[in-house]
């Protein structure tokens, strides 16, 4: 124990160092610029050299500055998130009570709230009945962190090479954050709110936990105004805007691309839910959380990254879907919904690549994705397949059988025992 103590300490002891480090250096860079540049010689090239090195470690802070922030914005968002993928379900608020220790009720302290962090120095336990809290938590928090700091890579600072009909300028650190890319941040933000709803629906699958509506209504009020509003949202459109002549023809393809994308995904995700077996009885999600997710990544991405999404997301169940079962998990609730978390992740980072396979030919492009779709889910639905038994229907026909067998008739019937008659 005074080891583990011990650990924890250092532990404290270093991020508030690193902050202090980081922090000073931002507080004391005029000073150091002005001193590393007047030690050097006067000739040319010294100085020149000074300024390259000092332009070096200033990229070198700024882009650790960045990076940081981002991570701890995103894991902030996902401690958040934790909050809504536990109370919503249940009926539970999920903004006037405060967090608190799921043995003791005892609320949590501010630095105990912090992101990843206010876990690690806790220890993974409870401050006040040192009763371990689920490592769950400061996972979630990191895998929202890093979500946000690959759509940051990704398209942010790439100046959306990730996103196809765009023309890529990659921008430095100083530029992305002096000179504001409305365009991109918006489009940021539009895909790092769907990944907080899809992250949220995986894990309420996961603990096969009802679907809350107000998420998806919530989900698709963003996935559905927004565009209409901002059309630059969709930069990939449906490719029906041929068949219709309207004055605002802009508004017109970014409604025809919302509806052939969510169509797409509702049928697709309706086809995914036959794929995978029957929830067990303590499962009161009925799986719903695979149509509610491929309608909302064929309304925020369109028609053509649903196909994709899905063809990724069946192939990514059949690999883990041995592991789920060697682990319990029979019916592979949640799994499916983390493959599509995760396709559709690889697909926004991959998505101008996938795109160039529907702009040739996009009716033979769809009907291949179909196909492949189908057959991927024939083969999840063989191997996930399992015999399902009615247990109500088992006791029936047992206590038919018991009533109705001879050797209780002849005991039951009258003469047969002579103390029965008495």
């Amino acid at each position: 124990m005074p080891r583990k103590s011990s650990r924890l300490n250092w532990l404290r002891y270093a991020i508030v160092a690193t902050f202090c480090v980081g922090f000073g250096a931002l507080l004391a860079w005029p000073a150091f610029e002005a001193i590393w540049t007047a030690t050097a010689d006067e000739d040319f090239a010294s100085r020149q050299n000074r300024l390259d090195q000092i332009q070096w470690i200033q990229t070198i802070l700024i882009a650790g500055f960045l990076y940081t922030w981002f991570f701890f914005f995103g894991a902030t968002v996902g401690s958040f998130l934790n909050v809504v993928i536990w109370r919503m379900p249940r009926g539970e608020t999920v903004v006037t009570r405060p967090s608190r220790c799921p043995f003791c009720s005892t609320n949590l302290k501010w630095n105990d709230n912090i992101p990843v962090l206010g876990w690690l120095m806790l220890g993974g336990r409870c401050r006040t009945c040192r009763l371990p809290i689920s490592p769950r938590y400061p996972i979630v928090e990191a895998i929202m962190g890093a979500i946000f700091l690959l759509l940051l890579q990704f398209e942010l600072l790439s100046g959306g090479g990730n996103l196809p009909g765009i023309e890529a300028v990659r921008l430095n650190y100083s530029r992305a954050m002096l000179e504001l890319q409305f365009g991109l941040i918006g489009i940021y933000l539009f895909h790092c709110f769907l990944f907080c709803m899809l992250l949220c629906w995986s894990l309420i699958a996961w603990d096969r936990q009802r679907m809350p509506l107000t998420l998806a209504l919530l989900t698709f009020g963003v996935g559905f105004i927004g565009p209409l509003i901002w059309p630059s949202l969709l930069p990939v459109r449906s490719g029906l805007e041929g068949l219709v002549r309207f004055d605002d023809a802009e508004r017109i393809s970014v409604f025809l691309t919302l509806l052939a994308g969510m169509l797409q995904g509702t049928l697709l995700g309706m086809a995914m839910r036959w794929f995978v077996p029957k929830t067990d009885a303590d499962d009161v999600s009925g799986r719903w959380g695979i149509p509610i997710m491929t309608f909302a990544v064929g309304l925020f991405f369109g028609w053509q990254a649903a196909s994709v999404i899905a063809i990724v997301a069946i192939a990514l169940a059949i690999v883990i879907s041995p592991i789920l079962r060697a682990r319990g998990r029979v019916d592979i609730a949640g799994g499916l919904e983390l493959s599509i978390l995760a396709a559709s992740l690889f697909h926004l980072l991959s998505w101008k690549f996938w795109n160039s396979y529907f702009e040739a030919n996009p009716l033979v492009a769809w009907g291949i994705s179909l196909g492949v779709t189908l057959a991927l889910g024939m083969i999840l639905r063989k191997i996930t397949w399992r015999a399902s038994i009615d247990l109500q229907r088992f006791r029936r026909n047992s206590d038919a059988n018991a009533t109705n067998s001879p050797d209780l008739q002849l005991l039951a019937s009258s003469g047969t025992i002579p103390d029965n008659n008495q």
